[in-house]
């Protein structure tokens, strides 16, 4: 039988989840002049979400467990 867990101790669903929140902070022009200024904070938003979608790919390959499905909680 397949180990599983609860869809919030998934790493791929929060990478995703942190990729997702910086591409639409990006777009709604979050402020983050306290950050960095310009084109260095859309670079900034950028490399956050395709580090974390890169990271959620990792995380997939060697994940161990299976997520339970909705019925199951």
């Amino acid at each position: 039988m397949f180990d599983t867990k609860n869809v919030l101790a998934s790493r791929t669903v929060w990478s995703n989840l942190i990729g997702f929140a910086a591409l639409v902070l990006g777009l709604f022009g979050f402020d983050g002049s306290a950050l960095a200024s310009g084109a260095v904070e859309e670079a900034l938003f950028q490399l956050v979400a395709a580090g974390s979608f890169i990271a959620s790919t990792a995380f997939r390959i060697v994940a161990t467990k299976q997520i339970l499905n909705k019925e199951d909680f």
